[in-house]
Order: structure tokens, then sequence, then C-alpha cells
């Protein structure tokens, strides 16, 4: 699975891509490579300093609140539509 990859896209203005390429190539790295370094060290830096455990128990909560949020979402769709289906049913 460690050789495996999986493309991360996001968009940045023209100026700071170029200032990432100026950077990355007095790195000797491609952008890509200088991109996937530096976040994963700043990555790192943040579970150094509050912890594996405390970075991965808030990622849960914001999981789970997530999917109540979706859940509700779903909830209200179903409630909307299902009341119209009915109606066209008996027309």
């Amino acid at each position: 699975m460690a050789g495996e990859s999986s493309p991360i896209c996001f968009r940045v203005p023209a100026d700071e891509r170029s200032l990432l390429e100026v950077v990355a190539r007095y790195q000797g790295q491609t952008l890509s490579a200088f991109v996937r370094n530096s976040v994963l060290r700043v990555a790192q830096g943040l579970i150094d300093e509050y912890g594996v455990e405390t970075v991965f128990k808030k990622f849960e909560t914001i999981e789970a609140q997530r999917a109540e949020e979706v859940s509700a979402r779903v909830d209200e769709f179903r409630a909307r539509l299902l009341p119209q289906r009915h109606r066209g049913l008996s027309d």
C-alpha cells in the first residue's frame, strides 16, 4: 500500500504557484515533491505538538458531526419528496 499514490488537487493564484515553483526548484525538488514534503512536515509538527490521540479524536468528532448533518439533510429531503411522490401517485 505504501507504493500507491493518490492525487490531491487544489487551486492557488498564479503568483503563489510561481513562488512555490521557484522555491521548489531552489530546493532541488519538483513542485509536487516540495508541496508534499512541506505539508507532511506541517502535519507531523501538529501531531508532535498536540499528540496523535488528540488529533484523531478531533478528526473522529468532526466526522461524526458531518455524518449527523448529512443524515439530517437526507431526512429533510426525504420528508419533502415523499409527500410529493404520494400526491403524484393519487393524481
